[in-house]
């Protein structure tokens, strides 16, 4: 409301023009008369007015400042914020099912992505004597995997204090290695060679859920072997083009350890026939005989105690078969017991497999991948067992042989049915160098038997020294003597091929590796 005072004013102005000289006329004449007690009656009237008028200005000024109070009030609220409403049962139910269809990004823990990265699937990089083993076993990944997970959830709950469910929401993790060697070798009989190359580059993926039960894995792997006589076709020589990246693993999990012990695997992976688990550089002889990777169903058991049986069995399709065609015709089983009293801990197992042609080496060395076909299967059986004692010493033994004989047409060893069989032992003692850096020395001893036709060495002898001077790295400088079998010595493979004749005389390499892991 706006208050135009301009015509009060201007009334009150005339009044008192009007006023003044009557009041004063009045007042001399009263005075010359002596009349002083006596008011005109127009005197009254404008007394009487121009108090009306000062107490309606009043009123008028009140309201002006009421006026002016009220706008400011308005002004000052119209600059605050409006309260927010509060959120509703049915808005944050709305809220999380957009989340699950749309955001990129997990509600239930800001700030986390779903992709992460590392560690390097069975490599430990904290301070602990069987932890600076150089080659990761590649077998029972699965294990390890949901050992994995579980150890997250718990440190999750310690945290949280609470159980932590994820019910709908799936975790990448990404973890790899990139590994290269610089070597001299000495050939017993031939020239000396050397050689700088990148001698393993793998790259894991790992889908933790969305249910709790449930996990996959894929590994990318690189070949670094020669364009010329591998298994990619090439025309050139030229071994850098040779960079090729191929799927190495792929399989499915389901398991959860924080409930139950038993677990199943389908897809592409190393059975557990053996673990070859390695301080050295190069791969014992029992790995190069018998490590098996298949495309497989397989179910197992693994007790969470200290104290504790493990088992697991499994089948697949073998590459090579007796009958006419390929079948579901191989398989195996896998049992072992941990243990740990007092400054002694161990993991001792062993296991037989249907056919031990399917191995890499024996598909590789042999020839069996151009001869699948062979007279009949050959089973096998492995013996093994990691000791360790206190925190520095452990000691690695395993055991891989032929239950009976190939037949002379897919492989022999002079003249006879040959009977494969490799054995490892090693030991590593482990300390700390420059203060805090994880370091170890290991000696190791191979021998293998009647496996000339695979081109492996009769003996294989050992020195290493690792250590981590970076975290997330190792770095290895390895010492290593091949004696070869001896030139009197003859073998064939698949369809009874030659292979080339042994030397008698041995092999001396020096190889330096780093390794990276992520």
């Amino acid at each position: 409301m706006k208050v135009q005072l301009k015509p009060y004013v201007a009334v009150l102005l005339v009044a008192g023009f009007v006023a003044a000289p009557a009041i004063a006329a009045t007042t001399g004449e009263n005075n010359s008369s002596n009349q002083v007690n006596k008011k005109p009656a127009h005197s009254k009237s404008l007394e009487v007015a121009v108090a009306s008028l000062e107490k309606e200005v009043a009123s008028l000024k009140s309201e002006l400042r009421a006026n002016k109070s009220r706008r400011k009030q308005a002004v000052d609220s119209a600059s605050d914020p409006a309260p927010k409403p509060k959120m509703t049962a049915r808005d944050i139910v709305n809220l999380i099912n957009e989340q699950r269809t749309y955001l990129p990004f997990d509600i239930d823990v800001p700030g986390q992505a779903f992709v992460s990265t590392g560690p390097y699937v069975g490599i430990n990089i904290q301070f602990a004597g069987n932890n600076l083993i150089v080659n990761s076993p590649s077998v029972n990944t699965d294990v390890q995997l949901l050992n994995i997970r579980k150890k997250i959830i718990e440190q999750l709950n310690a945290m949280g204090g609470e159980s932590v469910k994820e019910p709908y929401h799936s975790h990448l993790l990404l973890s790899g290695v990139v590994e290269s060697q610089a070597n001299y070798t000495n050939h017993g009989g031939g020239p000396s060679t050397t050689d700088i190359d990148v001698t393993n580059m793998s790259l894991d993926a790992t889908i933790f859920g969305p249910s709790d039960w449930i996990l996959g894995f894929v590994e990318l792997s690189y070949d670094n072997s020669a364009p010329i006589g591998s298994q990619f076709v090439s025309t050139s020589n030229y071994r850098v083009s040779n960079s090729r990246v191929y799927v190495n693993k792929a399989f499915v999990t389901i398991g959860n350890f924080e409930c139950s012990p038993f677990y199943s695997s389908f897809g592409q992976f190393y059975v557990p026939f053996g673990t070859y688990s390695s301080v050295m550089v190069s791969d014992p002889l029992t790995k190069l005989v018998a490590r098996t990777k298949a495309r497989s169903i397989l179910v197992g058991m693994q007790q969470q105690d200290k104290n504790a049986f493990y088992g697991a069995a499994y089948i697949f399709r073998g590459d090579s078969h007796a009958a006419s065609v390929a079948k579901v015709n191989n398989g195996g089983i896998n049992l072992g017991y941990k243990f740990s009293v007092g400054f002694l801990s161990a993991n001792l197992g062993g296991g037989v497999i249907g056919n031990i042609a399917d191995s890499g080496g024996m598909q590789l060395g042999t020839g069996f991948q151009n001869a699948e076909q062979i007279k009949h299967r050959v089973p096998a059986y492995n013996l093994r067992g990691t000791l360790s004692l206190g925190e520095h010493l452990d000691i690695i033994s395993e055991f891989v042989s032929a239950t009976n004989r190939f037949n002379m047409n897919d492989m022999s060893y002079n003249n006879h049915d040959a009977k494969p069989s490799a054995f490892d032992i090693e030991a590593a003692y482990s300390f700390p160098i420059f203060g805090d850096k994880p370091s170890s020395v290991g000696i190791g001893y191979g021998k293998s038997n009647q496996a000339l036709a695979l081109g492996i060495p009769l003996v294989r002898e050992s020195i290493v020294f690792n250590t981590s001077l970076l975290r997330n790295t190792l770095q290895s400088l390895e010492f290593r003597h091949d004696r070869n079998y001896a030139a009197s010595d003859v073998a064939t493979g698949a369809g009874n091929t030659p292979v080339p004749s042994a030397t008698g005389k041995s092999d001396n390499a020096v190889t330096a590796q780093f390794d990276y892991y992520f």
